[in-house]
């Protein structure tokens, strides 16, 4: 069949600059905010801002790539923030006098009811902001059926409780710098950052925000930002060559593992590969394996969310811990194999062994603590991209084949 050069147009382009959006919105909020607050990516709202003493931003952010009109008085995009927003004050008893409710894009917003926002924001007579609520409810006469459930559930407010709402929504549009080169210059200024050190630190700011939310979210963690982290992750963004003179782990004691925690790592394939060497479950270096890979995991969220040490960091920490892996498989895995099973398990013994005995640097510094490398290792094992007994890759093929037999019958 030929294949076609027609490139199919879709919506994930838009969707993706859209995701892109909600960090850029995050480090600009943690530039500005005091000492004490948290700013969240996928909390409380698209991002999320709680300082000190009570105060709360929710922030929805509509990014369009379309040249379609920015939240027209129609859109579900503007009745969808409306209806969640009111929907928080009821049910979770939202203080309005603490509460914003922050409406960001891109596009330039010329007309309608969000035009209107943007013009009434430093209006505080009553009468302008009823006409606005008239102009709300004339808005959403007559619905189309995707929008009515959004429009009832926003307009069975009453005028007062739509006034005291509306009074709280802060606009921000492209004309007023809500993205892109613009805020960045707005962060800049906040940052008192040197036109020279801009790209670097920003980028370096936002890899992080970025790299530390998909962490925290695929760990099950909600990807809430400390100004004490930023301001932290700030400095050695900005003194990135003092970086290694900064980050200390934690001693082992401090991170106790029970054995609930052991239990959700039993059937893991780290697990599996150090059975496939004969050791039994209650053996020492067992238990130990499972406590450094609980204690790598947690140590390298903290160190991550911190700013003290990126993603990146630990990929080069973890590709160094395969290279030195392959060395020792080569000195220590005869050709041919033995024949017999017990052989082969002392020969997977003795390269887990090595790998236990090394320290690997990150980020250019010395580790410390044992279980940094030693969990590093079973967690390249878990996937597997590294493991002990020689026949590792075989016996992983059969246990995947096992598993989906088992699967398979289960369905049947």
């Amino acid at each position: 069949m030929q294949k076609s050069n027609t490139i199919v147009s879709h919506a994930a382009p838009g969707q993706l600059a859209g995701y892109q959006f909600q960090p850029e919105r995050a480090l600009f909020h943690l530039a500005v905010a005091g000492r004490g607050s948290m700013v969240g990516i996928e909390t409380l709202d698209d991002v999320a801002v709680v300082d000190q003493q009570g105060r709360v931003i929710r922030e929805q952010d509509k990014h369009y790539t379309s040249k379609r009109a920015p939240l027209s008085d129609r859109s579900k995009e503007l009745w969808n923030s409306l209806h969640i927003w009111l929907s928080a004050i009821a049910n979770e008893g939202l203080d309005l006098e603490k509460t914003e409710f922050h409406l960001v894009t891109n596009r330039v917003v010329s007309t309608g009811l969000i035009h209107d926002l943007i013009r009434l924001e430093n209006i505080t007579a009553n009468t302008e902001w009823q006409k606005f609520v008239k102009k709300l409810r004339n808005a959403g006469a007559n619905p189309t059926k995707q929008l009515k459930p959004l429009v009832e559930g926003v307009l069975k407010n009453s005028d007062a409780d739509l006034v005291a709402f509306a009074k709280r929504i802060k606009v921000t549009d492209g004309a007023q710098g809500s993205f892109g080169r613009a805020l960045r210059g707005k962060i800049a200024d906040k940052l008192h950052l040197e036109a020279e050190s801009v790209e670097d630190v920003l980028n370096g700011l936002l890899g992080w925000i970025h790299d530390t939310t998909l962490l925290l979210i695929r760990n099950g963690q909600p990807a809430w930002f400390s100004w004490e982290d930023f301001c932290e992750r700030y400095r050695r963004e900005l003194f990135a060559h003092c970086d290694r003179h900064f980050f200390r782990e934690t001693a082992a004691a401090e991170i106790p593992v029970t054995d609930k925690d052991r239990d959700k790592y039993r059937q893991n394939v780290f697990v599996k590969q150090l059975l496939w060497l004969g050791l039994p479950e209650d053996d020492e270096q067992f238990i130990e394996a499972i406590d450094n890979v609980y204690r790598s995991i947690t140590e390298t969220i903290r160190l991550t969310k911190k700013g003290v040490v990126t993603p990146n960091d630990f990929n080069a920490f973890d590709e160094r811990l395969i290279e030195k892996w392959k060395s020792l498989r080569r000195s220590h895995v005869p050709k041919p194999l033995p024949p017999d099973e017990e052989s082969l398990q002392n020969v997977g013994k003795a390269v887990l062994n090595q790998a236990m005995d090394h320290r690997e640097m990150l980020a250019g510094q010395s580790t410390q603590e044992w279980y940094l490398t030693r969990g590093a290792f079973h967690k390249l094992a878990d996937d597997p991209r590294l493991g002990w007994h020689p026949n590792y890759q075989q016996k992983h093929a059969k246990l995947i084949e096992t598993e989906a037999k088992h699967d398979a019958d289960n369905r049947s």
